[in-house]
């Protein structure tokens, strides 16, 4: 990536910011934004099983017991 800077063929938007740093930003933002995406994962499907039931109008409990059935 260093030679595509240098050769004018890779742009950031930090214009004027060394390529390592930018990197090196780009990184780590996109490691807290793994983390910030599972965490939303894992917040819309509690969301999910609490209310998914609601689409059929049913209740938890109906839906384990049709499960069964």
């Amino acid at each position: 990536m260093q030679e595509l800077h240098d050769r004018d063929c890779l742009m950031t938007d930090y214009r004027g910011e060394p390529l390592d740093e930018v990197i090196e930003v780009f990184t780590e933002l996109c490691g807290r934004s793994v983390d910030l995406a599972g965490g939303l994962n894992g917040t819309l499907s509690k969301a999910h099983s609490a209310v998914g039931h609601l689409a059929y109008k049913e209740t938890p409990d109906e839906q384990e017991s049709a499960a069964r059935g």
